[in-house]
């Protein structure tokens, strides 16, 4: 494995988690090295696409790795750009499955190229519009099948209710009502 130690994090806020030891990973070339103390919110994914991708999970030293990264650009003198794909073969490196690495990927180089006002590596542009794209469209299908079961389930309820308020209505069935015993409220001091 890549990382040569383990992930050892606190909890210091409600997202936010410090490295208690040294988190070391080796590269082909390069060793990075996220000191006892750096501040990480491990993958930082919003709320709303948290079911699709969790904060956690088996990116998380990747995500803490990329973190580092990023709030020491300048002390670790590599780009945005070049982070962006340590994080994508750290993931690889990790296992982490194919469509869910380029997703996360695709979302720290928009950040990124956004953050650089797209001079930062634009020739990723097009993989990001293809990513984008391509999974968006297949959410958005996905999407439209739920969509279209629960319209179909919420039909069927609205058609059961109707007749049954129609059979009452006529008296043809009667509504059996049992009868409840109301709880006895105590208060004490």
């Amino acid at each position: 494995m890549p990382f040569t130690s383990a992930l050892v994090a606190e909890q210091v806020g409600d997202l936010d988690w410090k490295v208690v030891e040294p988190l070391t990973y080796q590269g082909n070339t390069d060793e990075f090295v996220v000191p006892a103390g750096s501040e990480t919110d491990f993958a930082s994914v919003p709320g709303a696409f948290q079911w699709l991708i969790p904060r956690s999970g088996r990116y998380t030293k990747a995500a803490v790795l990329h973190d580092f990264l990023w709030r020491h650009i300048e002390e670790v003198g590599i780009s945005r750009s070049d982070a962006d794909g340590i994080f994508r073969r750290v993931m690889l490196e990790l296992d982490v499955t194919f469509l869910r690495r380029w997703m996360m990927w695709a979302a720290v180089r928009i950040v990124s190229l956004s953050k650089s006002r797209f001079h930062d590596h634009p020739s990723d542009i097009w993989r990001l519009v293809l990513l984008v794209l391509v999974p968006g469209a297949l959410v958005l299908a996905g999407g439209a099948v739920v969509f279209l079961f629960l319209l179909g389930f919420y039909l069927l309820e609205l058609i059961a209710a109707g007749v049954l308020w129609l059979l009452r209505r006529t008296g043809a069935i009667r509504a059996r009502t049992k009868p409840v015993k109301r709880p006895k409220v105590r208060w004490t001091a």
